[in-house]
């Protein structure tokens, strides 16, 4: 009986583990030229990449290359109506300031919700313009 219940345990730990990698192959690069907001945290120019955290897609990890800091994102799929680019990350710049607001690759996609700052500063107006942002990503896999 022992050994009954040893071999469902490692059964179901073995299929749980690969289905957790199934999800986790799908990633995408792009080199962002400038500092930019993401939600509360402000990250500085580089390499990033960008995958999916979770097997249900709705969470992102965004990870610079070079130091290897990470931040988890709520970013649900269901992006921007009209042309679909594919392979690009989108901002919105308001003033001075980048927002990170979609990314849209085959591997890894989503929307990222207007932070309080980035409302903040787009209902102050005061002669900021709001622009999209569009960046190439380098690769999706």
């Amino acid at each position: 009986m022992k050994t009954l219940k040893t071999l469902i345990l490692s059964i179901g730990a073995v299929a749980l583990l690969g289905a957790s990698g199934l999800y986790a192959q799908t990633k995408a690069t792009a080199n962002i030229p400038f500092e930019f907001t993401v939600q509360n945290t402000t990250l500085p120019a580089g390499e990033y990449s960008m995958s999916a955290a979770s097997t249900s897609h709705d969470v992102m990890v965004i990870r610079n290359v070079e130091t290897r800091k990470a931040i988890l994102v709520l970013a649900p799929e269901g992006g921007s109506k009209g042309p679909r680019d594919k392979n690009v990350v989108v901002f919105h710049q308001i003033g001075d300031r980048y927002f990170l607001a979609e990314v849209k690759t085959d591997g890894v996609s989503g929307r990222v919700a207007p932070s309080k700052l980035e409302r903040e500063r787009a209902s102050e107006g005061s002669g900021q313009t709001m622009a999209a942002v569009i960046v190439s990503a380098l690769r999706a896999r």
